[in-house]
């Protein structure tokens, strides 16, 4: 076999025959031009290329191919495909990199002693043991001494990528991010998800006034130019958020997971029964100092008509209602421009959400039924409107409803009324004291009754009891007296007069039955006790009760009061000047010095009311505007 080796490798060696070939021109050069043309491009190197360009070949005699040997590689073969990273690019020549000159010359001088001179594109695959692929070219590469020696040359030569800056390693990124998060352990919550693209992000803090409220946070102010990247404003804005909205007393409540420790329980003197077991129970409210927070106007997105723009009318907000539902946080405002707008009170943005126009009625009052199915809207016409939220229809009462002819006591206005507590009778007072019931258990008014004491005087205001049998009428020729009527008997079962009254305005009482308050038109208003107005005797009783309280804060005529659902607060105004507004704690019969301040922009108030679920207090003026605060104990 070594033999046969080399025999092969001699004659391989052995030069072949050689065939010459002349090239053929129609004009021959001078020796003057041959010694030009060297003189000014160099030696006749030259003018081999230039011959190669035109496609003329010449082979001498002793069968050394010159014809291509002056060529360079980027001359000869043009790599047009990246090349697989298995394989290694190996480029001898004369014009090889400077890096690699060395080892092309002792390259090139090794294969001048063995064989012809040829530059090759040779392909490796480490891979291989130390043996040639399908790619290599066999004449060349015969020991492993030379191919560990061309695999060393050609690993200098092999091509180099250089990757863009901005591309990301993901995996040397991710070991970023978990040390990032060992770092930041217990300093707050560690992003899911980070964006690259936060770090290009450069905002000027003092661009503009926007900006420059967010400079104000704990971060500190940046100097004037300095720019931030886009985590630290997201931090900013963050921060902003949480100082404007706090997180709920609710969300701070951790529930308990799994039974506690016997130690645990033995601790305390509280109950073992866990509160949601027996029924969450509130705190009473303590009295002194009460909290609220100011909210958005139940109506700044359309506000009421002011008193000066409002023509025929009283102008300003003359009534609201709230929805009867706890779920339904729905505010009907009535205002002297004779719209009735209603509002979706959720405390931020109170969007409106219908706008119901009687021009043919200046309204005066407004009153949901205890259903929550229809509005009532009255004024000062012998007339009503309801408007029902189902079918979204606004009707008028029917002609003629207190009769064909008009008698003494016909009410000439219905802007004193009240609802049954189950919505089946609505009493409306007239005139000379007599007080007029309505069913309303289809829906629309009819005259079923009509109440008459013959005491004269007017009715100043009107009220049910909590079981829906006994309407309280307060008026009299002094205004200060009330009549208990039982409606099923129509006889009045019981009077008594309000202590140094001087003319009742308003009569009101809280939702449980327990409190009941008479305002005058002194601005005094006296709190009873219910179970102190009442008796056990079948017969007509005059009664003396004695008030639990004269509250005396206000010395104008009251014009509006309202029971909080939970009945701990009392609220009072008066429309004589401006800011007259009272808060009163019930149970202790003490007005909260806190609030309202001399600063509060209450205005002329003209109505007043709690929400059904306790939550809001609001209050109407005479500028158009609904203020509205929000009860944090009740929250």
């Amino acid at each position: 076999m070594v033999q046969a080796k080399t025999k092969r490798r001699a004659r391989a060696s052995e030069p072949q025959p050689s065939v010459h070939i002349d090239a053929v021109h129609d004009w021959e050069k001078d020796d003057e031009e041959l010694e030009l043309e060297e003189a000014l491009f160099g030696h006749s190197k030259k003018r081999v290329k230039a011959a190669h360009a035109n496609g003329n070949f010449a082979v001498d005699e002793d069968g050394d191919q010159e014809g291509m040997s002056d060529l360079d590689d980027n001359e000869l073969f043009t790599v047009d495909a990246p090349i697989a990273p298995q394989y290694q690019l190996d480029l001898d020549g004369e014009d090889s990199d400077a890096e690699s000159s060395s080892s092309s010359s002792s390259s090139s001088s090794s294969s001048t002693a063995s064989g012809p001179a040829v530059n090759e594109f040779r392909a490796f695959s480490p891979s291989a043991e130390g043996g040639p692929t399908d790619l290599e070219p066999t004449s060349e590469i015969e020991d492993e001494d030379n191919l560990g020696g061309l695999q060393e040359e050609t690993g200098k030569n092999a091509p180099s990528i250089t990757l863009p800056e901005d591309l990301v390693d993901l995996e040397v990124e991710a070991e970023r991010e978990k040390d990032a998060e060992a770092d930041r352990k217990g300093k707050g919550k560690v992003q899911v998800w980070n964006d690259p693209a936060d770090d290009l992000v450069g905002v000027d803090m003092s661009e503009n006034r926007r900006l420059r409220k967010l400079d104000r946070g704990k971060k500190g102010k940046k100097a004037e130019g300095e720019a931030i990247d886009g985590k630290e404003l997201q931090e900013r804005l963050r921060e902003q958020f949480e100082r404007l909205h706090p997180p709920p007393a609710w969300a701070k409540n951790r529930t308990v997971v799994g039974t506690p420790s016997l130690s645990s329980l033995l601790s305390s003197t509280k109950s073992f029964i866990a509160s949601s077991a027996i029924g969450k129970t509130r705190a009473p409210l303590p009295q002194g100092n009460i909290d609220l927070q100011r909210m958005r106007n139940a109506n700044q997105q359309n506000p009421t008509v002011g008193k000066r723009e409002a023509a025929n009318s009283g102008g300003g907000v003359v009534d609201f209602a709230w929805h009867p539902a706890k779920s339904v946080g729905v505010m009907a405002v009535a205002g002297g421009d004779r719209r009735v707008r209603f509002f979706n009170i959720d405390g931020h943005t109170n969007p409106t959400l219908m706008t119901l126009h009687i021009p043919a009625l200046p309204i005066s009052r407004s009153t949901f039924h205890p259903s929550g199915s229809s509005l009532l809207i009255v004024g000062n016409r012998p007339f009503y409107y309801t408007y029902d939220l189902a079918s979204q229809r606004c009707l008028r009462s029917p002609r003629n409803l207190f009769g064909s002819q008009e008698t003494p006591s016909t009410p000439n206005s219905l802007h004193r009324h009240s609802f049954s507590p189950d919505g089946s009778l609505l009493a409306v007072a007239g005139r000379r004291g007599a007080v007029s019931i309505l069913d309303w258990s289809s829906g629309a008014g009819a005259v079923v009754a009509e109440l008459r004491s013959g005491r004269g005087g007017s009715v100043a205001d009107l009220g049910w009891s909590t079981d829906g049998k006994e309407l309280n009428v307060l008026g009299g020729r002094d205004g200060g007296e009330v009549e208990v009527w039982d409606v099923g008997e129509r006889k009045i079962g019981r009077r008594w007069k309000d202590d140094r009254a001087l003319g009742g305005t308003i009569l009101r009482s809280s939702q449980d039955g327990t409190y009941t308050a008479v305002g005058s038109t002194t601005g005094i208003v006296n709190l009873y006790s219910s179970s102190s107005l009442t008796t056990s005797s079948s017969k007509l009783v005059e009664l003396a009760p004695e008030p639990l309280k004269s509250l005396e804060h206000l010395t104008m005529p009251i014009a509006s009061m309202a029971f909080h659902p939970s009945s701990e607060l009392l609220v009072t105004a008066s429309t004589g000047r401006k800011d007259l507004l009272k808060l009163y704690h019930l149970p202790s019969g003490t007005a909260f010095s806190n609030w309202p301040t001399p600063t509060t922009p209450l205005g002329r108030v003209t109505t007043t009311g709690f929400s059904t679920s306790g939550e809001y207090l609001a209050v109407g003026n005479q500028r158009g505007a609904v203020l509205l605060w929000s009860l944090r104990h009740y929250t």
